[in-house]
Order: C-alpha cells, then structure tokens, then sequence
C-alpha cells in the first residue's frame, strides 16, 4: 500500500504550487533506460544522466506528475520521431481526430489560430473557415504558416493577436506547464480562447504498465478534467469545456493493447504503473505483438474508452 509521505517532502504540483497530495510510488532510472532502449529504440542515458530514481506523484487538482520533471529535448524527440514515424501517423488520420474536431467546432469564422507544437500542421485541415498559424522550433519542413521558433519567443512579439490558442498534446511534455500555458494565454486577444488536449488519466492508456510514450522524458504529468480546469483558474480563464473525449481512430493500437493485455498496472491500494517485472514486460510484449495484426482490420468499437482530456477556457473581454 502507498505510504503518504511528509508534507515538506513532497514536491511542488506544477500548476498549484502546493505539496503533492501524496507519492504514488518511485520509477528506477535504470527501468527508464531499459523501457526506452528496448521498447522504442530510443537512448535516454544522456538525459537521465545522474538520476537514480523518479517518483510518481497525484496532486489535490488531479494531475498525476513524475518529479523530477526531465524533459526531452531536440535531440531526443529528432531520434523518437524518426524511428517512430509518429508525425505521418497523426497526419494521415488527423480528418478523424476527436480534439481536432472538437477544438474546431469552437473556433468562430474568420479567427485567428495559432497552433503550438504544429508538427506537420494536421490541425490546419480542420480550419478552412480561419486563419491558421502554426508554432514549432522542431518543424522539420518549410511551410509559411508555421513559425519555427519558441513560445517564449512568439510571446514576446505577438501578445494578444490571436482569437484561439491550441495545443494539442503538447503540455503533458512540459517541465513548467503553467508557465508555457500562461504564455499561451497571452497571446490572447481579450475573449479568445486556450484550447489544450493531453492524455487522460485514469484511462486505458495509464492501465497499460510500463508504456514507454506515457512516460519521462516523453509524457512528463497525465491530465483529466479537474488538473485542466485547475489550470485555467491559475491562469484567471473562465472555464467552457473541461471533459473527456471520445477516443481517436488513430487510438486503436493503445485500445487493442489494452484490450489485449494478459496483465494491467495495479489498482489501489497497492497502485503501480512502472516496474522492472517480467510478467509485466511479457505481457506488454504480447499485447503489442497481437494489437499490431488486429488494429489495422479492426475498427475502434463504439463506446471504447476515453483517453484524452480537453480544455477550453475564455480569457476575459
């Protein structure tokens, strides 16, 4: 069973400030290493350099965060999405997209849109009826529509030009989510809208123990409707939709996963999602192996399960 810990031991949430509600337990460095290496084909060794051990922590607002918060860098997502191709996954299903679509029945016509972490600019498809701006120092193609440098940047230069800011399975990356959301939201006009998207926890992609892309360095915090609505109240935004989302057709190798899995992560109270357990690693390996033969023929079944959390929040006129 997890053990609260101290107040004073327990590290700051990155959106309230407050001591973690509680430490659901430690991650190893060396079952990071091993996850990546073997799981992705990606080496972690460089940014986990002197870290023995992470801990998983849930906040009072809900967000779930590993602490310390080690994010990927340049280099890192350059050789991830190389080897995973996961940019031309999303773009060729980004028309079916439950965020994409739910963002854009909130965009009003002729609105100015910035979209931060781009990528290869998908959302654009969905937004005929506006005027679209993309934001990436990673994009990996020249497109005229897309800025290629940092929020912080940005910021700087463009405050309150835009209508909606969307990011869309960006802020769960982030080491200082409530910084990069508060930039976003001054590049508000009064009334626009933050739009964010980020993996829901608890969810069927939190079920799946030691899921190597829903950890560090890649996924630094799981959201749900609670961690984002307590977002927008730092932030001084109203509230419009905190909600779970329908899950994506491009979801369906996670679903059949999980569908799959002989063993999940373990439930309270004795709660865990990462370990060096062979039973784990064995059933992770052939959940994978039989969902990559299943979800291409196999479509997502209605009512599967929600994994994305959504936000809209207005800034004040």
């Amino acid at each position: 069973m997890t053990q609260p810990a101290p107040a004073a031991a327990l590290p700051p949430c990155p959106i309230t400030g407050r001591p973690a509600l509680r430490r659901v337990h430690g991650v190893a460095a060396s079952t990071l290493r091993g996850l990546w290496r073997h799981g992705q084909g990606v080496d972690v060794d460089r940014l986990l350099d002197g870290t023995t051990s992470l801990g998983l922590y849930e906040s009072d607002c809900g967000l779930m965060f590993f602490d310390p918060l080690i994010a990927g860098d340049g280099r890192f997502y350059a050789d991830y999405y190389a080897r995973q191709k996961i940019h031309l996954h999303l773009s060729r299903l980004a028309a079916t997209r439950s965020d994409f679509l739910q963002a854009a029945s909130h965009i009003p016509r002729g609105a100015r849109v910035l979209d931060v972490g781009a990528g290869s600019a998908a959302f654009r498809q969905h937004l005929a009826h506006a005027d679209y701006r993309g934001l990436d120092p990673y994009a990996d193609h020249d497109d005229p529509a897309i800025h290629r440098e940092s929020l912080e940047e940005h910021a700087a230069r463009h405050a309150g030009e835009y209508d909606a800011v969307c990011a869309f399975h960006v802020i769960e990356h982030l080491a200082m989510p409530l910084q990069a959301a508060r930039l976003m939201a001054r590049l508000l006009k009064p009334g626009g809208l933050l739009i964010l998207a980020a993996p829901l926890h608890p969810s069927p992609l939190t079920e799946i123990p030691n899921l190597p892309l829903n950890l560090p360095p890649h996924h630094l915090s799981w959201w749900n409707p609670r961690a984002f609505s307590a977002l927008a109240g730092a932030l001084g935004l109203e509230v419009r939709e905190a909600c779970a989302l329908p899950p994506s057709p491009h979801a369906g190798l996670v679903y059949w996963i999980h569908r799959l899995l002989p063993l999940r992560s373990s439930p309270p109270p004795d709660e865990r999602y990462v370990a060096h357990r062979l039973r784990w690693h064995l059933s992770l390996l052939i959940a994978y192996g039989l969902a990559r033969c299943i979800a291409p023929v196999m479509p997502l079944p209605a009512g599967a399960r929600p994994i994305d959390a959504f936000l809209v929040a207005r800034k004040s006129a």
